[in-house]
């Protein structure tokens, strides 16, 4: 017996023994004075007083379970106004020159659009915003110009109850105005982003969860120690046996709410699969089985470790029950496979005693796994690659004459020529001989590069696809179109992970190719990827052959991957960039990222680099046949 025990033991005791003299005087040989009824009644009220400031603010702390049955949604880009800008690029450089307040970073910003966008001059664009005349918006104009007016003061209702301030206002007004300076419009919104998402992240799965193995208190009873103090005091100060009475009934809820304690938790959990190797969409039946090895657990609650890229479409991954020690007990939900490799996390368990007062959660292992690989269709029509022909024959038709199949030309015959070559036909018409020249047709080695890292896992919806799905479900089409074509080609990835897979040619590398884009760990979203260039640029320069050329996947987000892209291009490695367009318009920050999006395209195509931008709502053949014949 502890302390806590010996002291609640006696407090049972002397209570007991108040409410029996209480209830009928002289029963016991204890002396009770009218005034030491009122002290002891006072300072009851006064304990009261006390436990109620002491436990202001205590609430409920239940366990929070993760949504296990939502796929995590994809982060819409441009939900925060200050990272837009802040990688804003200038009007003459990749990226902005880091001006430290709001207004300076929107002027620099409305300058850019001036003069990349519509064609000014710098010089010209900068008077334009300082003379408030590069609007019709007039609130915007004026709160870039030099002359900034004073703030609006007037007191109306849509001010009093607005969330936001006057100079948010200002920025919100000014953000409109440069994107629709840029020729991107949307709905109006009154924020500027979306706060919701921003704020709320949703938790999907157990893996990596930080969980607080040992037991502690849920708060279930707070309040009725209070109570039980009230009773009694104002029961002694008015000398009411009805008042106290009530007070006993609520010390026999605090007793309970002590004396209930949990047993020893040990528990198992299996989970089995019904295919482990599904085709996509197909779905996939999970049973899990738990096992109380230990004592007695009155309430047990489990919530499976769902990988967060599978939804669940039947069934439900959680299980609340009661187990008796030796018993078990087994759930089953179906999950919809995705094409890529998913390990199930830790089963997410949280028991609590009999009275829930005391609540322990634990995370307990059953290791599974699966994987989808996808058999896309190769994709139809012409890849649009760079000229660069090799030794290497192919179907890569070049600007240099030779042996090929589509006639090229007809010259004065050179000693040497194969006589295959020799135009017989004018030879046995006018005596003269010449050679047949064809367009030469080589095969190009291509690798197709995927940006992967962490910030390219974004949408136009929560519930749509990320630039990272599109990219890679891109290349899964485009990796066997290309050899199909008799090119050499091979993948990597820049972000993150030690993805490489080397160009080559035949029936072993394609499965290879395949296998690697549909489960390698850096093609996932919850890989760790390295967040500085610095540490695989070097590392992935190495790698590449020479006369290697690029197809990049890259939403084009932020200025390092623009860099990235000319960087290689400086190295001789001619380069293609194919760039989902992950934006949206519903917020006015949001449609400044998708202008921030259009200057680095515009950037890179300046420097004679081809950029496809890829619409959610075309497919990549309209997309590589609007660019071959635009060509």
């Amino acid at each position: 017996m502890n302390r806590r025990q010996l002291l609640f033991g006696v407090g049972v005791v002397l209570f007991g023994a108040g409410v029996v003299e209480l209830l009928a005087p002289g029963t016991l040989p204890v002396p009770v004075a009218e005034t030491l009824l009122t002290v002891v009644g006072g300072l009851t009220l006064l304990s009261a007083a006390v436990l109620s400031l002491l436990g202001r603010g205590e609430r409920l702390t239940h366990a929070d379970t993760p949504e296990v049955e939502m796929a995590t949604p994809a982060e819409v880009p441009g939900t925060d106004l200050e990272s837009v800008l802040d990688e804003f690029p200038g009007p003459d450089n990749i990226r902005g020159d880091g001006f430290d307040t709001r207004r300076r970073q929107l002027t620099e910003a409305a300058v850019t659009v001036l003069a990349r966008i519509r064609g000014l001059d710098t010089g010209h664009a900068r008077e334009q915003v300082a003379q408030g005349v590069w609007t019709d918006r007039t609130r915007a104009a004026e709160y870039l110009a030099d002359d900034l007016p004073e703030p609006e003061r007037e007191l109306t209702l849509r001010r009093l109850f607005a969330s936001e301030t006057a100079r948010e206002r200002s920025h919100l007004r000014t953000v409109d105005a440069i994107a629709a300076a840029a020729g991107v419009e949307g709905r109006g919104d009154s924020q500027l982003g979306d706060g919701a998402e921003a704020d709320g992240v949703v938790d999907t799965g157990t893996a990596g969860r930080d969980v607080d193995t040992g037991r502690h208190r849920t708060g279930h009873w707070t309040g009725v120690s209070l109570v039980v103090l009230v009773c009694v005091g104002v029961g002694l100060l008015l000398g009411q046996p009805a008042v106290l009475l009530a007070g006993a009934a609520g010390l026999g809820y605090a007793a309970y709410a002590r004396v209930t304690q949990p047993g020893t938790v040990d528990l198992s959990v299996s989970r089995s699969l019904g295919e482990t190797d599904p085709d996509p969409g197909e779905q996939v039946e999970v049973t899990v089985t738990v096992t109380n090895n230990g004592g007695f657990c009155p309430d047990l609650r489990l919530v499976d470790g769902v990988p967060a890229s599978l939804p669940v479409t039947g069934g439900s991954p959680r299980y609340g029950t009661a187990l008796r020690a030796g018993e078990s007990v087994t759930f089953s939900y179906t999950v919809q496979a995705v094409a890529g490799r998913h390990e199930f996390g830790p089963a997410l368990v949280v028991t609590r005693n009999l009275s829930s007062s005391v609540e322990q959660e634990l995370l307990v292992e059953a290791g599974s796994e699966i994987q989808a690989v996808p058999s896309p269709e190769p994709l139809r029509g012409s890849v649009p690659l760079r000229h660069q022909p090799t030794r290497y024959a192919g179907e890569r038709v070049t600007d240099t004459g030779g042996e090929g199949l589509e006639f090229r030309t007809v010259r004065e015959y050179r000693p040497g020529d194969s006589l295959a070559r020799i135009d017989w036909n004018r030879r046995a018409r006018t005596g003269e001989l010449t050679t047949l020249e064809f367009d030469r047709e080589r095969a190009t080695r291509v690798v197709i590069l995927l940006d992967t890292r962490r910030s390219v896992q974004t949408g136009p919806e929560p519930e749509a696809s990320d630039a990272l799905e599109r990219s890679v479900a891109g290349a899964q089409r485009l990796f066997p179109a290309l050899l199909d074509d008799g090119h050499q080609v091979g993948i990597a990835a820049f972000g993150g992970g030690e993805c490489y897979l080397a160009p080559d040619t035949g029936a072993r590398h394609r499965e290879q190719g395949r296998e690697l884009l549909a489960s390698d760990p850096a093609f996932q979203a919850d890989t760790n990827h390295h967040p500085r260039p610095w540490y695989w640029i070097p590392r992935l320069r190495a790698t590449l052959p020479e006369d290697t050329q690029l197809v990049v996947f890259s939403p084009l987000l932020d200025p390092d991957a623009a860099r990235l892209v000319r960087r290689f291009e400086a190295y001789g490695h001619p380069t293609t960039v194919v760039s989902p367009d992950p934006t949206a318009t519903e917020t006015p920050s949001r449609r400044l990222m998708r202008v921030r999006r259009r200057l680095l395209v515009s950037h890179l195509r300046g420097a004679g680099i081809p950029v496809l931008d890829w619409d959610p709502s075309a497919s990549l053949e309209e997309l590589f046949t609007r660019e071959v014949t635009a060509r």
